[in-house]
């Protein structure tokens, strides 16, 4: 995600012989907690001897599920004010250690249960502790699906439902002002989006989905080559109602496209999505795109093949196709 990458120093024989000490001890751990799964010993030696492993390396999970395992065979788990303990200290463990390999599905996946197991969760404080993660990995997509983990249990325990959906789709606005480049919070955006229209009137639809497209013109504005936005402008389209509603949503991306290109005439991705709005609006509506304006596509698929001759093939191509569907000459 932008981060140069750092360029690699030889190491020397005293880093070589420190590296292959530690490979020897994370080996014999290994193989100890190994035989102590396969003996099926779940004690809290055991539970400590996981930990000391998962310290080093939070991809192994066959040690994760035997950890679950040791915790729910102890006797302390059937008393709910030990448990918690337990679990509250297995939180803070995951914390400490989330710093290492943030994207490690393993750990998350064990967070989640954690959680889930509590017999008294606190969401709202695990719901901010995700907001501190994913500001030091904005678009780390494992925090982004545990958040929504997150966000679904506050929802279901919520008497208003839709607060909580309003307080998250403000969130993913804040993410993607920061970054419009952020993924994540586009996906994230496009999971509320639907429930929040389906609690509004017909004048409050098309006052979202004019945000939406207020949202996606300063996203295109900030960086046209940037494929995020668009996605989600063609995923916006495909949640209408009617080809009315798409024909409309069409003709508004076309005048937005117009907009940027007369400040950036030859941003690539801009032309081709010119181009892909117009035989979508002919496609949805019959005769709506004037002569003119089909002659035009044609014209800037020979414009990208200068500005993009990488790609010659692909515009030959796509001006062949709408040559024949609209009867025009190449």
């Amino acid at each position: 995600h932008g981060r140069r990458r750092q360029q690699e120093r030889k190491p020397t024989q005293d880093e070589l012989q420190q590296a292959k000490q530690r490979v020897d001890r994370f080996r014999a751990l290994n193989s100890h907690v190994m035989d102590l799964k396969a003996k099926s010993v779940f004690t809290k030696d055991s539970l400590d001897a996981t930990k000391r492993l998962l310290e080093q390396n939070t991809e192994l999970h066959t040690v994760w599920n035997y950890r679950r395992t040791i915790f729910t065979s102890l006797d302390e788990w059937q008393s709910q004010d030990a448990r918690q303990q337990m679990l509250d200290g297995e939180l803070k463990f995951l914390l400490d250690i989330i710093t290492k390999n943030i994207k490690s599905y393993w750990m998350w996946n064990h967070r989640m249960w954690a959680l889930s197991s509590l017999p008294r969760p606190e969401w709202q404080r695990e719901l901010a502790l995700v907001a501190k993660l994913l500001a030091l990995d904005a678009r780390n997509y494992h925090g982004w699906d545990y958040r929504r983990f997150v966000v679904a249990q506050l929802k279901d325990a919520a008497t208003d439902k839709y607060a909580v959906d309003i307080q998250e789709f403000a969130f993913t606005t804040e993410q993607i002002n920061h970054d419009c480049a952020n993924h994540s919070a586009w996906h994230n955006r496009s999971k509320l989006l639907p429930e929040i229209l389906t609690q509004r009137d017909e004048d409050g639809q098309l006052q979202a989905l004019q945000t939406e497209n207020d949202l996606i013109l300063n996203a295109i504005y900030t960086d046209p080559d940037d494929q995020n936005a668009w996605l989600y402008y063609d995923w916006l389209l495909d949640i209408q109602k009617s080809d009315a509603d798409r024909c409309r949503l069409l003709r508004n991306k076309i005048a937005m496209i117009r907009e940027l290109l007369e400040l950036e005439e030859d941003s690539k991705r801009p032309l081709i999505e010119l181009v892909s709005a117009y035989a979508e609006l002919e496609r949805l509506q019959s005769g709506s795109v004037l002569e003119t304006e089909k002659k035009e596509c044609l014209e800037t698929l020979r414009r990208l093949e200068g500005i993009d001759p990488y790609r010659v093939g692909r515009y030959t191509d796509m001006s062949r196709t709408l040559s024949k569907q609209w009867a025009l000459a190449a």
